[in-house]
């Protein structure tokens, strides 16, 4: 989705330009969308699952073992080498200690690295982008995304429209004229950087849990931009130009050739908060839980209780013959606090599908492009806001299984602009693979398929005020050539690319075609 903002307006000048020596970051906190969280402010775009929460409002797992499992699809497509990277993702969180015991200055401010060979081939790290995904069904949101978020929009406070002038939020003009309502940003005791009733900033310091525009340690400030078409949006930039951005694992900024070598600062923050022992929610236990022993009969479910401290993955058992999905049980304490009194019962939960359960598949977003992955939402996640006396609030509430990951069959993807020529097109692929610097050569998915396999090519048609995709689905060996071409008379044809049969998803962006009419067809070689 394109939006197209000017680079100017209102300045948010934060804290941190006085305050640059000190170690700071924040965590972002992820909970079903809100009626105010819409695309028009900047806070919901295509694609996300959630949206941010104000500490107090987090929603987490509430049991300390979790399942994950590989359907078919995901076999075929990734093989051993992406089930492996997947289970590399999920040891980085086993591996963490219990929360009661994090000291966040062991985790470094950045832990992505570059290999530049897989950079060259524009190639996207399973593992890390994994790793980011877990994150967020964790209970962490994207925390530069965050840093500001403009609650509620009213141009009349922020410009003049007829002047198009702005003001920070400190009262200083950015052009010569003021708007006539100006601006306190320390109203009602706002935290500097924030503009009560308008910006809050929902990223939260993992030392002091309040607002913070640190995000490992490096400063955020913001431009609030709008267009004509009502739709306003936050921009976050770094004071110092020189410092590392999209640090945080939880903030889906990992580029081509990229990858982590373990959570930062702030992803261990937001993890130690949710599951601290002394963050008391009152919660319900998930589906599947019963007593036993002597609650064999009866357990307390709905109760105040503390974060349960560790989380662990552990691999759904599978039928060795049929390959289907075993039921497995977990018996574990379950601790819950009555009268002030913390008390213990011994629960089990039986689990008959995976909690986590990896796929591939087509994945696309209705807008043109090529998704890396789509996953399930937070709308079955359960509020328990008014249990918690937070009546009509986003929360807390309590993470519900399950999570399905289905990343996409990425294949090519290819792009034609009319305003340079009908008959060219530019590849721009992006691919999954595995990778982790050393000098073993990166492998790309998917991995070979021998028999019938079908290939899918997706051209998108953009027009000014019109976007329709078409598709080709030929079925043929594993292998077969096939080549897009395009006419404008039915007789003469131009080749614009030539793509594989790999069970993949070709994407082919056609973008303001000049010619009045044209033709397109899929053939094979």
């Amino acid at each position: 989705m394109k939006f197209s903002f000017p680079k100017f307006t209102v300045c948010l000048s934060a804290a941190f330009l006085f305050a640059s020596t000190f170690e700071s970051g924040a965590f972002a906190l992820l909970g079903p969308v809100q009626p105010w969280m819409q695309a028009s402010n900047g806070v919901i775009f295509p694609g996300d699952i959630g949206g941010p929460m104000c500490i107090g409002n987090e929603y987490r797992w509430n049991v300390p073992v979790v399942t994950y499992g590989f359907d078919q699809s995901f076999l075929d497509y990734f093989g051993s080498n992406g089930v492996a990277a997947v289970e590399s993702a999920i040891q980085v969180l086993n591996n963490l200690p219990p929360a009661s015991q994090i000291v966040l200055t062991n985790y470094p401010f950045d832990s992505q690295q570059i290999y530049y060979a897989a950079q060259a081939q524009r190639l996207l790290d399973l593992k890390s982008e994994t790793l980011t995904l877990l994150l967020e069904h964790l209970g962490l949101a994207q925390p530069m995304r965050y840093i500001y978020v403009l609650y509620y929009w009213d141009a009349s406070y922020f410009i003049n429209p007829s002047r198009n002038e702005g003001i920070d939020i400190f009262g200083m003009p950015i052009s010569l004229e003021l708007d006539p309502y100006g601006i306190d940003p320390g109203a009602s005791g706002g935290t500097p950087g924030y503009i009560t009733n308008f910006v809050e900033g929902f990223n939260f310091d993992p030392a002091i849990f309040e607002p913070s525009a640190y995000i490992n340690n490096t400063g955020y400030a913001g431009w609030v931009s709008f267009n004509s078409s009502g739709e306003q949006s936050i921009a976050p930039f770094t004071v110092n130009q020189s410092a590392s951005t999209d640090t945080a694992v939880a903030d889906f900024g990992l580029l081509g050739g990229g990858f982590y070598t373990g959570l930062t600062y702030d992803d261990v923050g937001g993890l130690a908060y949710l599951l601290s022992t002394n963050n008391v929610n009152f919660e319900t236990l998930l589906p599947g839980v019963c007593g036993i022993g002597t609650n064999a009969n009866s357990f307390v479910n709905g109760a105040w209780r503390p974060g349960v401290d560790k989380i662990t993955f552990i691999p759904q058992p599978v039928d060795s013959q049929t390959g289907a999905f075993l039921p497995t049980t977990n018996c574990f304490t379950d601790n819950y606090i009555t009268n002030g009194i913390l008390k213990q019962q011994q629960v089990a939960r039986i689990i008959s599908q995976p909690d986590f359960l990896f796929s591939a598949g087509d994945v696309t977003y209705g807008i043109p492009g090529a998704a890396i992955c789509t996953r399930t939402g937070t709308t079955n996640w359960l509020n328990n806001a008014t249990a918690n006396g937070n009546t009509n609030g986003a929360g807390p509430g309590v993470i519900q299984p399950q999570v399905q990951i289905i990343f996409n069959k990425l294949g090519r993807l290819f792009s034609t602009v009319g305003s340079t020529s009908d008959t060219e097109a530019v590849d721009e692929s992006e691919f999954l693979a595995s990778f982790d610097g050393s000098t073993n050569a990166p492998v790309i998915y998917p991995i070979p398929q021998p028999g019938t396999n079908q290939l899918t090519v997706r051209m998108w048609l953009i027009l000014q005020n019109f976007q329709e995709s078409f598709e080709w689905q030929p079925d043929s060996l594993s292998g077969a050539q096939f080549a897009m071409e395009t006419s404008t008379n039915l007789i003469d044809w131009t080749a614009l690319f030539t793509v594989t049969n790999n069970g993949s998803v070709c994407t082919y962006l056609n973008e303001t075609p000049v010619s009045t009419s044209r033709f397109y067809r899929l053939i094979q070689q």
